[in-house]
């Protein structure tokens, strides 16, 4: 299988959002708030043009399907606000659509954001999950992220215990 990113798609990005974020809540796994994932809420000065759709082309002949979507910031005033803007990239709302569940596309998210930082001299790459649920740290802890922190979080209205995780490349 093959990828492409597109970041002119935020209709798109939402829908499949929301899709994944409908999947969770009803397989017990909610990490978002479905009503909350709105363009009103995710497009701001910091994501607009930094929403991606990933497509999958499995070289069948059919076309690229989008297959995951994520938010990649180079400032984050929310999460991260000591840091520098530029110095570090940061994803948020990643989902990978059911069909693709379960074939390593968080490794080709890895390798663009890691092509993204080194075009822009960037060597670090952050992001915050959920700390109450251990299978997703324990995710991003096999792609090699180190935890860092715990911090309490209000996004959207509700409040939940982050846990900060970094990769230095």
């Amino acid at each position: 299988m093959t990828f492409t990113f597109r970041n002119d798609q935020p209709d798109l990005a939402i829908d499949i959002l929301k899709e994944v974020g409908q999947w969770l809540v009803d397989n017990d796994r909610q990490l978002w708030n479905v009503d909350t994932l709105t363009p009103e809420n995710l497009l701001d000065e910091h994501t607009t043009g930094n929403l991606y759709v990933m497509y999958a082309d499995r070289g069948d002949g059919t076309e690229p399907e989008p297959a995951a979507v994520f938010i990649l910031q180079w400032k984050d005033p929310l999460f991260w606000p000591d840091v520098p803007d530029n110095t570090s990239a940061f994803i948020h709302k990643l989902a990978i659509r059911r069909p693709f569940s379960g074939q390593n596309l968080f490794a080709a998210i890895l390798d663009f954001v890691r092509d993204e930082c080194l075009k822009r001299g960037i060597r670090v790459f952050q992001l915050e999950t959920d700390a109450t649920k251990p299978k997703l740290m324990q995710f991003y802890e096999r792609y090699g992220f180190q935890p860092t922190y715990q911090k309490q979080i209000t996004e959207f209205g509700d409040t939940f215990l982050c846990q900060f995780y970094i990769i230095k490349f």
